[in-house]
């Protein structure tokens, strides 16, 4: 049996975290006549990730992980990259061009998918995302020199 230990720390640290919002909560009104009060979602989501990190520590300890060798990490830091760039490049180029770069990066070079169609859904899910966040809910995005 192997206890991967950075896995089990980290549920207790959610488990901490979901007591600390469940304690949080116990002081804030639950119910608040016929709707629920300010402290009624903290209390559930609390609840909620102590079960779920709960489970996670659990299974951690009682399922007999096998010995399996280190990935590498070559795609989470391509993936660090790209999203340190997009942030940086949002009010630079703006939203719409950045989330698109971002996506057609984490494509092309994490998951290795065909350039002309990573292009394509990149572009697609960049204009849906402007389109109601932009136009829909009149969010006011970074707009870059070429005013998208």
């Amino acid at each position: 049996m192997r206890i991967v230990r950075g896995e089990l720390a980290l549920a207790l640290l959610f488990v901490a975290l979901g007591g600390l919002w469940i304690a949080r909560a116990a002081t804030m009104p639950l119910w608040d006549g016929f709707a629920p009060a300010s402290g009624f979602m903290p209390l559930w989501y609390g609840i909620l990730l102590v079960a779920l990190a709960g489970m996670i520590g659990a299974t951690n300890i009682v399922v007999h992980h096998a010995a399996k060798p280190e990935e590498p990490i070559g795609k989470p830091l391509i993936v660090l990259a790209a999203l340190a760039a997009a942030i940086v490049g949002v009010p630079l180029v703006g939203f719409a061009l950045s989330i698109f770069l971002l996506m057609l990066v984490l494509f092309v070079a994490v998951e290795r998918l065909p350039l002309l169609r990573s292009m394509l859904v990149a572009a697609a899910a960049s204009a849906v995302l402007y389109l109601v966040f932009r136009t829909w809910l009149g969010v006011p995005l970074p707009v870059g020199p070429l005013g998208i």
